[in-house]
């Protein structure tokens, strides 16, 4: 009763992953379409800035949707939990956050001077989530490789019961 239980929630698990790779899909494509439709109403008066982050923004929240999309395709096709995407979907999110803010600091035309601070803080608290998150992906990408090299170092080392059998055959036989 219990495994008819878990394998009825596995399959609604992996329905749920499915519709939810579905709608990543579908709000990619529509936010492409919208940034195709904001980059066609370009001009080169004073709008140029906001135009051009705007853009941008939709640029990187596509890419974050597709490294949302792979870490679903990734636990359907694998299972488990990966943590390498979204630490490259916060890495993403940050530098967004600082050129959204950036742009609205070169568009502001009448800044308090606390806004000004506040968003030199955001601006600071973003780039320690970018250098933070960075030093993590690191770590974890150089431990991945590492345990690869062990893998690849197990595969090659010969089983010492089959080694001993094998030598200790030819050996026997007189052959070397």
């Amino acid at each position: 009763m219990k495994k008819q239980l878990s394998k009825v929630l596995e399959g609604f698990e992996s329905l749920v992953y499915i519709v939810v790779a579905v709608l990543l899909v579908i709000i990619a494509a529509i936010t492409i379409v919208n940034a195709f439709k904001s980059f066609n109403n370009f001009s080169f008066g004073g709008g140029v800035t906001l135009t051009l982050t705007t853009t941008l923004n939709d640029a990187l929240f596509v890419i974050i949707l597709m490294e949302l999309l792979q870490t679903v395709t990734s636990h359907l096709a694998e299972g488990g939990f990966q943590l390498r995407p979204f630490l490259i979907i916060g890495i993403i999110s940050s530098v967004r956050r600082i050129l959204v803010v950036g742009a609205q600091l070169s568009t502001a035309h009448h800044l308090t001077q606390t806004a000004f601070n506040d968003s030199l803080r955001e601006l600071a608290f973003d780039a320690g989530v970018v250098v933070a998150l960075t030093g993590a992906l690191y770590v974890v990408q150089r431990l991945r490789r590492e345990e690869r090299r062990e893998e690849i170092t197990q595969q090659r080392r010969p089983d010492p019961i089959v080694h001993e059998e094998i030598v200790g055959h030819n050996t026997d036989s007189g052959s070397l």
